[in-house]
């Protein structure tokens, strides 16, 4: 038996033992009261009835005969012992043959004495040993004036047997009804440890690690809230396991990145000195390989900065300054930064501004940064002579700008990737460190910017940036 089932065994135990105690006492005191009670009615009717009827033979016009048998019989009438007392204490008499049968006792003689005193009916029991006797007592009054005094005598012996055997049979009862309650209470005990148990059987398997673990517990009690709480918690430690483990393996992911796109342009910059440093090439070739170190160092320091650049935007404790600014005129400057990469393709790019200003608290300096980043892409991924159509609308305070290019587009499975660091499409033969649409996620995160990618192979790549803007 588990310790919780012995503790709940012993409280419900020691809970109906103590009902039962005081059932059973309450319940013994209300019948011994009311048997008493019922007892001492009785004797007081009966000595009333032969009260009377004394009264009856001793008035003046009263017929003689009948006396002696009646005082002879008065026991039997009464179904107790009885005693006429004259004012003196003696037996009563009157006539011949009616003499009282019982000769008082000094208890009986003191009894009426009371009787007398008070002039009207006494009653007293007394315990004598394993017996309880009760007195009843009344007057016989005649003209007004007490003559004799019944006391009946009559001990309690068959009622309390009766007494003592309905006590008895109830107390056996109750024992059975204690035997049955405890096993009961077992039963119970365990029934209520069983979800406990499960619920412990769970916190030790999570514990361990296990989180796919459930209670299995059906319960409308606060135990069932536990254990759906239990449950609950599990599938959240669950999901936190699977995000810690992809969060790992985008760490892994990324040193293996770093790595990788750093040892490219440092093997390519090593070979290339170490083939001028040894004399390998001379002259012209020299100069050449030069220009192509000197390439190198611009690509690898883009990474690097690059690099630096995102970790600073992705670190919340990392301030930006916002300031009251347009974010038309933002993106303006953005597109005429741009123009020139866009004419060494023949490219046009098409921005129809919208009237009005669109403003809002920003860095000046990021968010030209962002869209500067999308034109590049959009300029990077499209053929010569295309065009880069920049579009800008809003509706109740919402609004919207979309940089969308017609170039060789992105398959859709590649596309939940795409702001992922360091990815690339696999159709991709543009050079990059893929970390600009990482870069450019980053800074709409820092301004509440929604952004979002669209693309379709051989059609084009749509940037959308969705934002709440102020009312000018």
């Amino acid at each position: 038996m588990h310790k919780i089932t012995k503790k709940l065994f012993c409280y419900f135990t020691a809970l109906l033992f103590f009902f039962a105690a005081t059932a059973f006492t309450g319940f013994q005191a209300s019948l011994s009261y009311y048997t008493y009670l019922n007892h001492e009615r009785e004797l007081k009717t009966r000595a009333e009835t032969i009260g009377s009827r004394l009264e009856t033979f001793l008035a003046d016009n009263a017929p003689k005969q009948g006396r002696g048998a009646y005082l002879r019989f008065v026991d039997d009438i009464a179904m107790a012992e009885a005693y006429i007392v004259d004012a003196d204490g003696e037996a009563f008499s009157y006539g011949r043959n009616a003499v009282s049968l019982h000769t008082p006792t000094g208890e009986v003689k003191q009894f009426a004495a009371q009787v007398f005193a008070s002039g009207s009916y006494r009653h007293f029991r007394r315990n004598n040993g394993q017996e309880t006797v009760f007195y009843a007592g009344i007057p016989v009054k005649v003209a007004g004036e007490a003559v004799a005094a019944v006391i009946l005598s009559d001990p309690l012996q068959p009622e309390k047997n009766g007494l003592s055997a309905a006590v008895g049979i109830l107390g056996i009862c109750m024992a059975l009804a204690l035997v049955l309650s405890a096993v009961l209470s077992v039963c119970l005990s365990r029934r209520f440890v069983l979800p406990i148990q499960r619920i412990a059987g769970t916190a030790k398997e999570l514990a361990g690690g296990n989180y796919l673990v459930s209670t299995d517990v059906q319960d409308e009690t606060e135990l069932g809230e536990l254990a759906a709480e239990m449950d609950e918690l599990a599938k959240k430690l669950e999901a936190a396991r699977q995000e810690s483990s992809r969060l790992e393996q985008m760490q892994k992911d990324y040193i293996s990145n770093i790595s990788h796109e750093l040892r490219t342009p440092v093997t390519v910059i090593r070979s290339l000195l170490e083939a001028v440093c040894d004399g390998v090439v001379t002259g012209e070739k020299a100069v050449e390989y030069e220009r192509q170190v000197l390439m190198e160092s611009i690509s690898l320091q883009r990474l690097i900065n690059d690099m630096l650049e995102l970790s600073r935007l992705q670190n919340k404790d990392f301030p930006i300054e916002k300031t009251n600014i347009d974010l038309l005129y933002v993106l303006e400057d953005a597109i005429r930064a741009v123009r020139v990469l866009a004419a060494k393709k023949s490219m046009l790019i098409l921005f129809d501004k919208p009237d009005g200003e669109w403003l809002m608290q920003g860095d000046y300096g990021r968010l030209r940064q962002m869209f500067v980043a999308a034109l590049d892409n959009a300029i990077k991924y499209s053929a010569a002579g295309e065009k880069i159509l920049v579009t800008a609308w809003k509706d109740a305070g919402k609004a919207a700008i979309a940089v969308q290019d017609h170039g060789r587009g992105i398959p859709q499975e590649e596309i939940p990737h795409m702001f992922e660091r360091f990815y690339r499409s696999r159709h991709s033969r543009e050079k990059g460190s893929g970390l600009g649409l990482t870069i450019i996620k980053s800074i709409g995160e820092r301004h509440n910017i929604d952004v979002s990618l669209q693309s379709a192979v051989h059609k084009g790549t749509t940037i959308t940036f969705s934002l709440q803007i102020e009312q000018a």
